[in-house]
Parts: C-alpha cells; structure tokens; sequence
C-alpha cells in the first residue's frame, strides 16, 4: 500500500471514532484537538488490532497523529 492509501485509511479508521471532522488534519496534527478522547482512543487501538497492527494504547496516546496510526498499519 502506498504512503498515501495508508495515511487515507488512517484518517478513515480515526473519522469512524471521533466526532470532528479530520479532513483537514495534517499527518503530524496532534488528534486530540479534533476531539479524540481516551474512551474513542480505546476503541481506535480496538480498531487497529483488529485490523492486524501491534499497537500498545500508551504508545499511540503519547503521539496520537495520523503518522504514527499510518506506521502502524501492516
């Protein structure tokens, strides 16, 4: 998958958890401030294992950007 479908599906798997729009994210945007809680970021690293990717939640809630979830993604 190419960096930019990754950074796409990243930004879709968040868009189904959080209540603001991310469109307009930038990579590196922390997504806190587009209204990812810890509650929505339990169920975003749900989401992310489910999907195969090896993620631990305090790794991701220390850097919550679409860079770091696109990283993870296999």
């Amino acid at each position: 998958m190419s960096d930019t479908a990754t950074l796409t599906l990243a930004r879709d798997l968040v868009a189904a958890v959080i209540p603001d729009d991310v469109a307009d994210a930038g990579p590196a945007e922390d997504l806190r401030d587009f209204g990812l809680d810890s509650i929505r970021l339990v169920g975003l690293v749900d989401t992310l294992r489910s999907r195969g990717a090896d993620v631990d939640l305090m790794d991701l809630a220390a850097e919550p950007t679409l860079e770091r979830i696109a990283a993870l993604l296999p």
